[in-house]
This record gives structure tokens, C-alpha cells and sequence, in this order.
């Protein structure tokens, strides 16, 4: 039970700060792209999520496990943020092409990677 609160908390703070933070926080985060928006803000709600969890980094399952939590969480908030580029000022239509272009696989890619991360360290634990 422990493992899927966190989940539950993780996946909630993921959304949390890709849907609300990030709009909230946009001319002070790092980078141009929305995408690189939500990534910078995701990881830092992971980093914050992990040291409240007190994860246990001295066995593999622990790292391993806080790896993927350090995968899926930007991925989602970056995805979630991304969703923002029609709703600005400042965004054209070719610019969210190429955004699209390069940050959707790089997000599907970590989300993946990041679950079957997630899934080993359970396997492992």
C-alpha cells in the first residue's frame, strides 16, 4: 500500500505542477519552449517529492525506483505544460510544430522508460 500512494502522490503532484504550476510560473522558469517549461518544474517537484519520501538510496530497488520516479513525473508535467503553447501570445503554429516534433517522443520516451523502470524496482524490491 505504501507504494501506490506514493504512486497516487507522485502522479497527482506530476499533473499538479505541469497544469497549474507551470502556468502560474511561466516568465520564471528556465528555457523558451513550454516543454522545457514543464520539464524544469517537474523535476523539481520530483527532487521534492523524493526528499519528503525519504527514499531509501542505499539498496538498488531504492535508486532504481527513484530514477523512475525522476523520469515519469517531468515527462508528464512537460506533456501537460506543452499543452499551454496555443493558449500564450507568443506562439505560432510552425513553432508549436516544431516543438511537437522534438518534445513528444523525448516525453514518450521518458514516460516509458521511466514505468518500466518503475516496474523493475518493484520487481527487484
Amino acid at each position: 500500500l505504501n507504494y501506490g500512494l506514493f504512486a497516487v502522490f507522485a502522479l497527482l503532484a506530476a499533473i499538479i505542477s505541469g497544469a497549474v504550476l507551470n502556468p502560474l510560473l511561466l516568465p520564471y522558469l528556465p528555457g523558451h519552449a513550454f516543454s522545457t517549461k514543464g520539464f524544469s518544474i517537474g523535476l523539481v517537484v520530483a527532487l521534492i517529492l523524493l526528499y519528503l519520501r525519504d527514499a531509501n538510496l542505499l539498496n538498488w530497488a531504492g535508486r532504481i525506483e527513484a530514477l523512475a520516479w525522476l523520469l515519469i513525473i517531468p515527462a508528464i508535467s512537460s506533456y501537460l505544460a506543452m499543452n499551454f503553447t496555443g493558449a500564450s501570445t507568443y506562439t505560432s503554429l510552425s513553432g508549436v510544430k516544431k516543438e511537437m516534433r522534438w518534445a513528444l517522443p523525448a516525453q514518450i520516451a521518458a514516460a516509458c522508460a521511466g514505468f518500466v523502470t518503475w516496474i523493475a524496482s518493484r520487481l527487484i524490491a
